[in-house]
This record gives C-alpha cells, sequence and structure tokens, in this order.
C-alpha cells in the first residue's frame, strides 16, 4: 500500500468513527469565547452552560467540534501564553478529539472527483461525509519525508511510521514544538485592498443577485478548472494503468473543457449540493458584492473558509453576527444546503446545543 493510499485509509477509517457525531463548528470568536470560560476569565452562566453542553456532548458520543486550516492559521496569530494561544489549544484538543477537516482545495478536488465519477455512472465509493475529515497533525495537508538515499520499501516504511506518528499527535503538542514563533503574513491586507478597487470599479454594472452569483460563480470555476483536469487525468492513468503525460495544448484544452463543463452542469439545482465549495463561496462573494456599501475586510478571508467548512459538512455553524446575517439572507439562503443551523447569538446556540447534546 502506497503512503497516498496509507493516509486515505486512515482518513476513511476516522470519518467512518463519526458518524454518530453531530459536527459543530466554532469560529474563532466561538472558541475564545468557550476558552475564556473555561479557565475561568468569562463567567457569564449563559456561555458556561454552553461550554458545559459542548463538553457534554462530546464526552457522550454525540457531539464533535472539528476545526479547519482557517481556525489552525488564526489559532497561530493569538499570542503564545497559557492564557491565549495555549488554552485554546487545549480546549480545542478536548472539543475536538483532534478532528479537522482536510484542507478546502482537496475538499474541492473530493467534490469534483465524486461528481465527474457519478456523471460517468460510475459507483462513489464512500460518501463525502467519510473522506473530508482528518487529524489536526494534517489540518494544511498531509506531510512525509522523501527519502531518496534508501530503497523504495525502507523510504514507504519510515513515511508510513512518519505519518502515524503525528496522526496521533495533538494541537497542543503542535502548538508547544512551534513555539512563540508568529506565522508569516497572510497577504489578506493586499488581496483585501485589490478586491475592494476591483468591486468600487465594477459595482454599477451589478443589475441583479442573479448575475452577481453568476460573476463570482465564473471566478471561482477558472481555479476549479484546473483542480477538475487534474482530477480527469488521474482517472485516465488508473483506466489505463499506466502514468500519462500531455502537451501543454492538451493540458489548455483539458482545463477549458472542465470550464465549461462545471459552468454549465450549475444549471441543475442539484449540482449545487454535489459541488458545495464552489457555489457556498459563490454565494458568500456575491452576497458581500451585492452589498454594495459593505467593504471586505482581511479577516473575511478566514471567515468565508469557516462558513465554506461547516455550511457544507457540519450540523451547527457558530459564528459572528454579520457573517450570520449575511449567510441566512432569503437570496442567499446557505443554511439549506446541507441543513446546518447558524447562531451568533449565544443563547441561541446554547439552546441549540443543548437539545444536541441532551439527545446523545
Amino acid at each position: 500500500m502506497s503512503i497516498e493510499r496509507h493516509s486515505r485509509a486512515r482518513q476513511i477509517e476516522l470519518g467512518q468513527s463519526l458518524k454518530g457525531r453531530r459536527k459543530i463548528y466554532l469560529d474563532m470568536r466561538f472558541w475564545i469565547i468557550a476558552r475564556d470560560t473555561a479557565l475561568g476569565v468569562r463567567t457569564e452562566p449563559v456561555a458556561r452552560k454552553l461550554l458545559h453542553h459542548l463538553r457534554r456532548g462530546v464526552a457522550s458520543g454525540g457531539l464533535v467540534c472539528p476545526i479547519s486550516a482557517s481556525v489552525f492559521l488564526e489559532l497561530m496569530k493569538q499570542p503564545y501564553s497559557p492564557g491565549r494561544r495555549i488554552g485554546t489549544a487545549q480546549l480545542i484538543d478536548e472539543l475536538s478529539l483532534g478532528i479537522s477537516m482536510i484542507p478546502s482545495r482537496i475538499v474541492m478536488d473530493t467534490e469534483i472527483h465524486s461528481f465527474l465519477l457519478h456523471a460517468k455512472g460510475g459507483a462513489e465509493l464512500y460518501p463525502m461525509q467519510e473522506l473530508i475529515w482528518t487529524k489536526v497533525a494534517y489540518v494544511l495537508g498531509d506531510t512525509y519525508p522523501s527519502l531518496a538515499e534508501h530503497s523504495p520499501a525502507e523510504e514507504l516504511a519510515v513515511q508510513k511510521s512518519f505519518f502515524d506518528f503525528l496522526w496521533d499527535r495533538s494541537l497542543s503538542d503542535m502548538v508547544k514544538t512551534m513555539g512563540d514563533n508568529m506565522p508569516p503574513s497572510d497577504g489578506f491586507a493586499k488581496l483585501t485592498r485589490e478586491t475592494n478597487e476591483k468591486n468600487a470599479e465594477y459595482r454599477d454594472e451589478l443589475r441583479s443577485f442573479a448575475q452577481t452569483y453568476d460573476t463570482e460563480l465564473r471566478g471561482a470555476i477558472e481555479v476549479a478548472g484546473d483542480v477538475a483536469a487534474d482530477v480527469i487525468h488521474r482517472l485516465a492513468e488508473k483506466e489505463a494503468g499506466h502514468e500519462l503525460s500531455a502537451t501543454p495544448e492538451e493540458r489548455a484544452n483539458s482545463v477549458n473543457m472542465c470550464r465549461n463543463l462545471l459552468y454549465h452542469t450549475f444549471k441543475r439545482p442539484q449540482t449545487k449540493d454535489m459541488l458545495r465549495c464552489l457555489h457556498i463561496g459563490a454565494s458568500i462573494h456575491a452576497a458581500m458584492r451585492w452589498d454594495k456599501d459593505r467593504k471586505f475586510k482581511p479577516n473575511d478571508n478566514y471567515d468565508f473558509e469557516h462558513a465554506t467548512a461547516a455550511l457544507g459538512y457540519c450540523d451547527a455553524f457558530l459564528t459572528e453576527g454579520p457573517l450570520h446575517n449575511l449567510v441566512t439572507r432569503p437570496q442567499v439562503n446557505l443554511e439549506a444546503v446541507n441543513g446546518c443551523r447558524v447562531f451568533s447569538d449565544v443563547e441561541a446556540a446554547n439552546d441549540y446545543v443543548r437539545q444536541l447534546s441532551s439527545a446523545s
């Protein structure tokens, strides 16, 4: 078994073990509320009740609070202290059980792979819910050493041992290993400034929300076309039984074909369910642009990643008020994609989590 197949097998095993648990996604605002409550910094009864019900639901086997790359990256921006980064990591370990969603680009890849198999009439071996979970050490993607100086068998043995070692590492261990190092700039300030400039330039061309959504969907598909071309290439290699190479022209044609296929297939309502990342991402950006007086902020990039992860594959999303309002607007209605409930009020979130934890 290759290291890639070994990794996939561990992920599928993990996904299957989570079938009975409802997924509650906390954005960084709610992780901070829960952390400060656990440390005794916050003492209001409703916050204490929410933390109690989250803990009870996780301990009883009914709930889990997975993280994503966005949560991890925002965590690493916190000061390295027991009351901030270290304390947050310890609570995440407790409530997430060390579970993370795979990186968003790989989620998109997996969705497109499943979609193309379905379009061909092929059988899907595993549902998406069994393919998108991993452990926190791999929150940014799989990693394993390359040992070219060793035999293939020796290299594979080391890679599997290394993979399994990290698989069991906690987020707290990772945070302590990294120490007081701050991550490099995410570049979102520059990206946000450029986005706001472009939106201001083209704002008068937006005539309806539907048109705005279509524009954002086309932009998202520009990226997804490359992902889909990679998926098709892998499927072709699997069918041929050996590696295939494509000329630059063939690659460009494949990407363009995939972009056209993805765009036109969105004419069917069921596509929004199968390609959730594309639909949710396009909807959120369209809602932001359609609110012509609202400007993008650098932290919106993290918030949108939170929303895409939660709304696509979790049962509840605990977030900030502005994002709650954005994703639940009638013209957007992203709760309908996966039945994920969205809460920004701590008391409302507590009521919902209490019901789930009591039922588990």
